[in-house]
Parts: structure tokens; C-alpha cells; sequence
């Protein structure tokens, strides 16, 4: 029979194993995003990100967002589920109220808009076709079709929009490639898949590091609002390979 000290020794070897497999399977990483006004140059805002890795896949990240004095305005949390390019997320913007969201609910996509803090946050479930994407989750989409990026086939997809309680179609494309600060990297354009819409609607473009394929530098609609609920137009620029 074993002795209670022999049974402490055993229990904490088992506990220092089982510590060791947490460690190995699951990590955490920081970087930051630096968000300029892509006309001006002018600094806006800065982003905080703090990523969740399970087994080398990130299944969740929460997003901080700074003033230029750096005062906290607001925060988004994001879920991903199997490297799935529908990320379920919810972001708030402190200074003024506004919530954005999307939540899978039964094979539908729960989108909530909230325009400041007076107003009642709206909903709408949605069936968006596959293949559909939501947020961050187009991260995951390029990596999916990184190949075929890579030979310029466009990939056609959904993307929901919470501040629309819609859905449209799009399309992201290889533009170029190209070295930034030192990487190699591939440029996509996410953009509406209709010609006509084309013509009025710039484009988000996204520089993929090509060996991490993680972004390093966007540019495009921000989801965060100036003062008179319009989106900044930004250039992202991360201090290592971003999501």
C-alpha cells in the first residue's frame, strides 16, 4: 500500500504534468495596432490585442482601444470556433455608446447594432449562404484560400454586417505582392463582388506576411466612429505579425 508521502509525491508529479500539458497546448500572445488617418497621417487610436492560442490556434482574442492620450474608449471580444471565418464578436465603444455584435444561434447569425447610448439595440437573425464571414474571422478566410489567392482566383463570400442588420456579397483577390519593414508579404483587397458598387466603394486592402500569413498592415474602414458616428478611414500598422 502506498504511504501518504509517496501518494503527495505521486499527486504532485501528476499535478506538475498535467500543468505542463496546459502550457504546451495553451498560450497567449500580445501586439498592437497603430491606427493612423490614411490621408493625414495624424495618429487616432491604438489597439491592444491580446490573442488566445489552444494548440496553436487562436479561439479567442480581446481587442483594447486607446485614445491618443491613452485612455481606454472601448473594447471588442472576439470567439473563434475551428479556424472558422465566422468569428462571433462583440465590441462597445465607451465614449459614446455604440455596440456592434454577431452571434451564431442554431446554423443563423444574431447580428446587433446599437447606435449611442440613447438609442434601443436592434437585432436580426439572419441565414447567411455559405460561405460567410464575420469580422475578424476574415483573417481565417484568406488563410483557408491562401492558394488560391495565391494563383489571383477571386473568393466569392458572405460577410455580415451588424451596423446593416444585413448580410452582402464580396469578394477578396490577390492585388500584388510585395516587401513591407522587411517581409515578404501578399496584398488582398476585400471588395464588393458588384462592379457597380466598385465604382463608389473603396476597397479594404490587407498585407499578409506570407510565412506567418497573419496581417501586418491594413487599410481601409475602421469599426470605430469619430464623434458623428462616422468610421475613421485608417492605415493599421501592427508592431509584429497581427491576426
Amino acid at each position: 500500500m502506498m504511504d501518504r508521502r509517496t501518494a503527495m509525491v505521486w499527486v504532485l508529479g501528476l499535478m506538475l504534468m498535467w500543468t505542463a500539458a496546459a502550457d504546451a497546448s495553451s498560450r497567449s500572445e500580445r501586439y498592437v495596432g497603430t491606427a493612423v488617418d490614411l490621408k493625414t497621417g495624424k495618429l487616432i487610436y491604438t489597439e491592444e490585442h491580446e490573442a488566445f492560442y489552444t494548440n496553436d490556434v487562436n479561439v479567442r482574442s480581446v481587442i483594447t482601444y486607446r485614445d491618443v492620450k491613452k485612455n481606454i474608449i472601448g473594447k471588442k471580444e472576439i470567439t473563434f470556433t475551428d479556424n472558422s471565418p465566422a468569428a462571433e464578436f462583440r465590441r462597445e465603444d465607451y465614449r459614446y455608446g455604440n455596440i456592434e455584435a454577431a452571434a451564431l444561434v442554431n446554423g443563423s447569425v444574431q447580428l446587433t447594432t446599437k447606435a449611442d447610448a440613447a438609442s434601443p439595440a436592434k437585432e436580426e437573425l439572419l441565414r447567411i449562404p455559405q460561405p460567410f464571414a464575420l469580422d475578424a474571422g476574415l483573417n481565417n478566410l484568406v488563410r483557408s484560400q491562401w492558394d488560391k489567392l495565391q494563383k489571383n482566383e477571386p473568393v466569392i463570400f458572405n460577410l455580415g454586417v451588424p451596423s446593416q442588420l444585413d448580410y452582402f456579397e464580396f469578394r477578396v483577390v490577390k492585388d500584388r505582392s510585395e516587401v513591407q519593414n522587411g517581409k515578404n508579404t501578399m496584398v488582398v483587397r476585400f471588395e464588393s463582388d458588384h462592379w457597380f458598387i466598385r465604382l463608389f466603394v473603396e476597397p479594404v486592402v490587407v498585407w499578409y506576411d506570407t510565412e506567418t500569413r497573419r496581417a501586418v498592415r491594413y487599410e481601409g474602414i475602421s469599426n470605430i466612429y469619430d464623434e458623428k458616428g462616422k468610421s475613421y478611414i485608417v492605415r493599421v500598422t501592427f508592431d509584429k505579425p497581427g491576426p
